[in-house]
């Protein structure tokens, strides 16, 4: 397994390049090449307006709002200890076991060292279970089991500290397999409270609920051998501070059969991961509106495809803020990725975001800051947000999904389908389509893009010479209409800042610059765009850290560049080249103001390289 690391970058701003100091220098050698390409008419893609409509699809959550609402009159005292007792006989003692029997509220304190509570009663209505500095332990079995009930609730009193912990081995009952977590339930579960709850799932999950399960509050630490918490129907997450240590995956829904169950949802709260599979998984679903989520997916084993985050189905993140480090991919999708908002840093022993058929990006800011190769899809299409992307291989690659993924779990279900049977939702432009309108196709080259409408895209390669990659890397198209991108290309001589061999680069707007060096595949912006642009090869390799500077001749600035590699090709393209004209290459120096993708506002002058004629 591959060593990954966080590393702390800047705060992406804004790109402005319209100011810049007066420069002077001498022209050197400096030659202007027009890359031949192959020219196909794409439509460009109209940007995405709409956010993924998976939670509209998904089964409501069970309702909370009266959950946490006690009626202290009637609450029925349990105390635990070398006997237990109980304040009424809806309790039913027997040895170190008390079983629930009717709905209500239930209080429970003390400790037990060996035995355990159960919930089985027929009524309707919700059993609330209050744990007030409860200490449970089961050597041969759960310690808190909801086996049959209308819905339960596990409040932690306000400052309380309780713990639920089962043993490595089970004694079941004739012709039964569960309970099998620490905490488990078969009725909808909700968990709350302003204590705090330490859950040990020595035999196989920390927290079960086979019905779904919703998480308001409260301060929970799971430690299990399997699964942390599991909600076969939903796992809800609205606010608490949680920490899962899990042999399996930290967080997971599990309903592969029901197209409107099997989703996780997280919209507040704290969240910190640490798995030995996925970090969360869900059968169809990841949705993420906020909160602060932490995940290191570390696989072992001969196995070592753990992902940050699994969607089979979609992952759709529209806030909060994700750090997720794993194995394999740090976010994947059988079909679609959306990244609406929400501040993301990523590290990935393979794709920093891979969807099989789509990845859209609409806003928020996405950093991956280690990755074999960045973004991975059929079709990217980013229309907004701030992405900074750290390669060994490609930056942004559009392949087929059957060749492109390096490395996959050994069993992968296929996504929930619908009675239309659609693969997947929110697709974003529809089934065999780009998003916004993207051609679709029999596989091959013309049926895979990249739709790139605006933001800011910084793309930089790196790694051993032997597995480096293209910056941009498109088994099909390239469509430009806006936005930045900032390419710091590989410095081997098989790939570069862009690769559409076979297919095509068109180019109607936006800031395009990306540096490489020289070598049989080198390619410039493709000749049947509207936009004027520059392929510019030197007369030698440039250090990294050099300075680029294109400037018209009188002096009015297009772009000042940092290239962190070694290069001695530029490609740069922006809507301010006029068709004909000669504009002047600086070479060194150093930019000055702020900067974003490498790109910065002013200029401090280096040596004039020569000049180029925009064609």
């Amino acid at each position: 397994m591959k060593n990954l690391t966080i590393k702390t970058l800047a705060t992406l701003t804004a790109v402005s390049m319209l100011a810049a100091c007066g420069v002077s220098g001498s022209e050197g050698a400096i030659a202007t090449t027009t890359a031949e390409s192959t020219t196909t008419t794409i439509s460009a893609a109209e940007p995405t307006t709409t956010s993924l409509v998976a939670s509209d699809i998904n089964l409501e959550p069970h309702d909370t709002t009266s959950s946490f609402v006690i009626d202290e009159s009637n609450t029925v005292e349990i105390m635990l200890g070398s006997t237990i007792t109980a304040s009424s006989d809806v309790v039913s003692i027997e040895g170190t076991t008390a079983t629930i029997t009717s709905a209500g509220a239930y209080e429970v304190k003390g400790t037990l060292s060996d035995g355990a509570i159960i919930v089985d009663t027929e009524d309707d209505g919700v059993v609330q279970i209050i744990l007030n500095d409860a200490d449970i332990t089961n050597t041969s079995g759960s310690a808190l089991a909801i086996m049959n009930a209308d819905a339960a609730v596990v409040i932690l009193a306000d400052g309380s500290s309780n713990i639920l912990s089962d043993g490595a081995q089970y004694v079941f009952a004739e012709d039964q397999d569960e309970p099998n977590a620490a905490l488990f339930s078969t009725a909808d579960l909700t968990l709350g409270g302003n204590g705090a709850l330490a859950v040990v799932g020595n035999y196989n999950d920390g927290i079960s609920s086979k019905d779904g399960l919703v998480i308001v509050g409260g301060s929970l630490t799971v430690d299990a051998v399997d699964d942390g918490i599991r909600g076969k129907d939903y796992v809800v997450v609205e606010g608490g501070a949680i920490e899962i240590a899990a042999g399996g995956d930290g967080i997971k829904s599990d309903e592969d059969e029901d197209p409107e169950r099997g989703y996780v949802s997280i919209a507040e709260g704290t969240i910190a991961i640490a798995s030995s599979d996925d970090g969360i998984q869900a059968s169809t679903d990841v949705l993420i509106s906020g909160g602060t989520i932490d995940i290191r997916a570390a696989g072992t084993g001969v196995d070592e495809s753990s992902r940050g985050i699994q969607g089979y189905v979609s992952v759709w993140i529209s806030g909060g803020s994700l750090t997720a480090e794993a194995s394999d991919d740090a976010i994947h999708s059988n079909s679609t990725v959306t990244i609406d908002g929400g501040e993301l840093m990523l590290a990935a022993g393979d794709d920093g975001v891979h969807g099989d058929l789509f990845v859209n990006v609409n806003g928020g800011t996405t950093l991956i800051t280690e990755s074999f190769e960045g973004i991975e899809a059929e079709v990217v299409t980013i229309n907004d947000g701030l992405i900074d992307i750290t390669s060994s291989d490609d930056g942004i690659n559009v392949a087929s999904a059957e060749t492109s993924t390096t490395t996959d779990v050994a069993v992968q279900p296929e996504p929930a389908a619908d009675a239309t049977g659609r693969p997947a939702r929110g697709q974003g432009g529809g089934q065999g389509g780009g998003p916004g309108g993207g051609p679709g196709g029999d596989a091959g080259i013309g049926d895979f893009y990249v739709y790139i409408n605006g933001g800011t895209i910084a793309i930089t390669i790196t790694g051993d010479l032997a597995e480096q990659g293209d910056g941009i890397d498109a088994n099909g198209h390239v469509v430009m209409t806006g936005g930045v991108v900032a390419v710091n290309g590989p410095t081997d001589t098989r790939n570069s800042a862009i690769d559409y061999s076979g297919g095509s680069f068109e180019m109607s707007g936006g800031l395009f610059i990306g540096t490489n060096v020289n070598g049989r595949n080198s390619e410039g912006i493709g000749a049947g765009s509207s936009q004027t642009s520059l392929y510019i090869t030197l007369g030698s390799i440039a250090e990294p850290g050099t300075f680029v500077h294109i400037q018209s001749t009188d002096g009015d600035p297009l772009a000042t560049f940092e290239a962190t590699n070694q290069f001695d090709v530029i490609v740069f393209s922006s809507p301010e080249l006029a068709p004909g004209a000669e504009y002047e290459i600086y070479l060194g120096g150093s930019g000055s103001g702020e900067s974003s993708a490498g790109l910065y506002d002013a200029y401090i002058p280096g040596t004039l390289a020569g000049t180029s004629t925009a064609g």
